[in-house]
């Protein structure tokens, strides 16, 4: 929203509710306040990121697929200022980096892969993505990370595929059960919402029910509504104490009520509209009192009103202008000072429907199936969405990370600890999921974003410049007193190659730059003597603050216990599964494999740089005779004598006994790459991993008669419906008889989400 319709909408609510001369003078504060705002705010750029993997569990030695979306915080919409993808897989138990590689983002979007090596240790891992816009100093970062298992056979997993979560399976009657008042308050006289939360020693939500009572007197009753949260309806004197005391396993817990405010303002949700949002504000203070509130959603201002209350007074917001999601209402006093604040959803039903139709339910080995996609918005009008598939063996599926791209953006994102069940809030089959959010919003708490003008004053002073960047810096050295303008960048088979000016001893690599090769040489244009390259590290800084341990996820037990039961035998069916190693060319004594720069410089180092010489022709000779008459280079495996004896002759013909001499197998010197570069004056650096094509055989055409194991039937990550709201694509099952499990997820351009989820059976 522009600063102008800010103020329109302002102007009308205080027209509406006070009188002229104060509705004026407030107008004008509301004015200056929301310019104030606008410049504070107008110069920050956030991304968030997404991570989509094409399984949850995987083998070793297979391919992790992924999909990244970077996202503006503030408008949700796909971002184009970050070109620059850095993703690391990060081993949990050791906290140790395994991977780490750059990826470019277009328009938003980022898909890849990574080859899950069988050095790397099975466990769990981290997949994490940051961008120079998702991770900031002084800043809460919005990077993402996913969490994922690695397994050495899938005969280590355990067959139990349950959506179903036991609420009331606590070994004891342990139970942490909190009390939110409405507002953050309870105000004395006056109707105050009460919102409870009851959570197991296990971490999973209990039904609970109890009394209210005022002194020793039940005034009434609940129950939980939605796991483990529910709400009652207070109004308590000023003076009283009142408990909660719970029924059932839970009969001796009792808890107290906050304390009770005798004079003040409080806040109170009426009705929650597509088109507005209505507040009642209560004042017991004893005289009529000013006060302004305001509405902010993804750490912006949106509306901000003012008016006068004696008593009470019902308060209605228009929400044309205001984007969906959660939404931060916060009452203050005339001086600004937040008086009452609590999280809302606005426009719930603001999502794209994703509809998925397969040709058939049940399949058989090696067939085809056509999946049709249909995306609409609200009205069941279609649109045009940005959008990813994955297909794969519901083996490979962990039901309790129920992480997608609604629930990260729209709920944790702005929550603290873990929610559970979060589909469940974006599922329309859920008749009461809007009733169900809104205690989540009112129990769980909020992630407090930007709110004020003396936190963003504050927070204009702290360095929130990015930690990272999209290209990659470095210096050129001298090492004696000479300059040089440029160095160049070329692939390792020299087919591509650019020039970079040199400013300050100092290139940027840019993201343009980096498409030329995963690893890129670069090379100054003096002798090796004259200069040395120094070119940064693009992850030191990202291993330095370590942002993937600030990140909480949900426990999962996914490997078999020792004690295996019927219930968790999968029927492997003869099932096997067929690896290929990516790149593995070894050497009894270490790796031989070179790319090609490399190589070359390694056959220059054995006859450029290499004094030793012999003559003797290739049967054999002397190498590096005493007398100094040699001239031909030594051949590799040829046995040569070499002078070992004191008083080496200095002349032909000379004489010589067996103490003098021995027979040596000649090797050639072994060079590091690390030496090879240095002893040319060359450095090397990342550039953008190189894309892979998922693998996607098509039986209609070519008949194969080899076993095909493969647990991940579809990734597509670039789905793009058209005008119709329709994407139409066709995969093929394998050999593998099992349950599948399938889901689409993504966003349209104005930022709307979505997701859908399917199975089918392969027999």
């Amino acid at each position: 929203m522009n600063h102008r319709k800010l103020l329109f909408i302002i102007q009308t609510i205080i027209l509406l509710s006070t009188g002229y001369a104060k509705a004026q003078a407030r107008k004008d504060k509301l004015d200056s306040l929301a310019h104030q705002l606008k410049l504070l705010t107008e110069g920050i750029q956030t991304n968030s990121i997404y991570l989509r993997t094409s399984k949850d569990i995987y083998e070793s030695m297979e391919d992790l697929w992924f999909k990244a979306y970077t996202v503006n915080v503030q408008n949700q919409l796909l971002s184009n200022i970050d070109q620059t993808l850095h993703v690391q897989l990060v081993h949990s138990a050791t906290d140790s980096v395994v991977w780490e590689e750059l990826y470019p983002i277009e328009q938003g979007i980022t898909s890849g892969h990574i080859y899950l090596n069988n050095t790397f240790p099975k466990g769990t891992y981290w997949l994490c993505a940051y961008s120079a816009h998702s991770l900031k100093k002084e800043q809460d970062h919005f990077i993402d990370v996913r969490k994922i298992e690695l397994v050495e056979d899938f005969k280590e997993l355990t067959g139990d595929k349950s959506n179903n979560q036991k609420l009331n399976d606590s070994p004891d009657n342990r139970i942490q059960f909190n009390l939110f008042p409405e507002g953050g308050n309870l105000l004395a006289g006056v109707d105050n919402k009460v919102a409870f939360k009851a959570i197991g020693s296990d971490g999973l939500p209990r039904t609970v029910s109890g009394q209210l009572l005022e002194g020793n007197k039940t005034i009434s009753t609940f129950k939980s509504i939605h796991d483990g949260m529910g709400y009652f309806h207070i109004r308590p004197l000023a003076g009283e104490k009142y408990t909660v005391k719970l029924n059932g396993a839970y009969t001796d817990s009792m808890y107290r009520l906050p304390p009770i405010q005798e004079q003040g303002l409080s806040l109170k949700l009426v009705e929650n509209r597509e088109d507005q949002i209505a507040f009642l504000v209560y004042n017991k203070t004893g005289a009529p009192h000013p006060f302004y509130l305001q509405i902010q959603t993804r750490g912006l201002p949106a509306v901000m009103a003012a008016s006068e209350v004696k008593d009470s007074v019902l308060v209605r917001l228009p929400l044309d202008d205001v984007g969906s999601g959660i939404a931060e209402i916060t009452l203050l006093n005339e001086q600004l000072q937040p008086l009452a604040e609590r999280l809302i959803y606005l426009k719930p039903n603001k999502q794209i429907t994703i509809n998925t139709t397969l040709s058939r339910q049940n399949e058989g080995k090696k067939e085809k199936i056509s999946l049709e996609i249909q995306a609409t918005d609200q009205q069941n009008k279609p649109v045009i969405a940005q959008l990813g598939a994955t297909v794969y063996d519901k083996l490979y599926h962990d039901h309790k990370d129920a992480k997608d791209i609604q629930t990260h953006y729209l709920l944790s994102k702005h929550m603290r600890g873990n929610i559970h069940n979060p589909a469940y809030y974006f599922d329309k089959k859920n008749a009461d999921r809007t009733a169900a959010l809104d205690l989540l919003l009112l129990t769980q708490g909020w992630r407090s974003y930007i709110w004020n003008p003396h936190d963003l004053k504050e927070k204009s002073k702290k360095d929130t410049s990015s930690i990272l960047t999209d290209g990659i810096t470095g210096q050129l050295i001298p090492k004696r007193k000479k300059e040089q303008q440029a160095v160049m960048l070329f692939d390792p088979e020299q087919k591509q190659s650019n020039l970079l000016t040199v400013e300050n001893n100092t290139f940027f690599i840019s993201p343009q730059n980096m498409l030329i090769a995963p690893s890129i040489y670069i090379k100054h244009f003096g002798k090796p003597e004259d200069f040395s390259i120094c070119v940064e590290d693009p992850f030191s800084k990202i291993n330095d603050i370590k942002p993937w341990t600030k990140i909480s996820y949900p426990k999962t037990n996914l490997l078999k216990s020792q004690k295996e039961t019927k219930s968790s035998v999968v029927n492997a069916l003869n099932r096997t599964t067929v690896k290929i190693e990516e790149i593995v060319v070894t050497h009894k004594k270490g790796t031989a494999y070179r790319d090609k720069y490399i190589g070359q410089l390694d056959s220059i180092a054995k006859y450029v740089n290499n004094p030793d010489r012999t003559h003797g022709g290739a049967g054999g000779g002397w190498l590096n005779c005493p007398v100094g008459d040699c001239d031909e280079m030594p051949v590799e495996g040829t046995t040569y004598l070499v002078w070992i004896g004191p008083n080496p002759p200095t002349s032909h013909p000379f004489t010589f006994g067996a103490n003098d001499v021995k027979s040596v197998v000649y090797r050639y010197p072994k060079y590091t790459e690390e030496e090879l570069m240095k002893m040319n004056g060359v450095a090397r650096s990342k550039g953008y991993y190189p894309k892979k094509k998922f693998y996607e055989p098509i039986y209609d055409k070519e008949k194969d008669t080899a076993p095909d194991f493969r647990n991940t039937l579809l990734w597509a990550p670039q789905i793009i419906t058209d005008e119709h709201g329709i994407a139409r694509l066709d995969f093929y099952t394998s050999d593998i008889e099992s349950e599948f499990y399938g889901i689409i997820e993504g966003i349209d351009g104005e930022g709307n989400l979505g997701k859908s989820d399917f199975q089918f059976t392969v027999k």
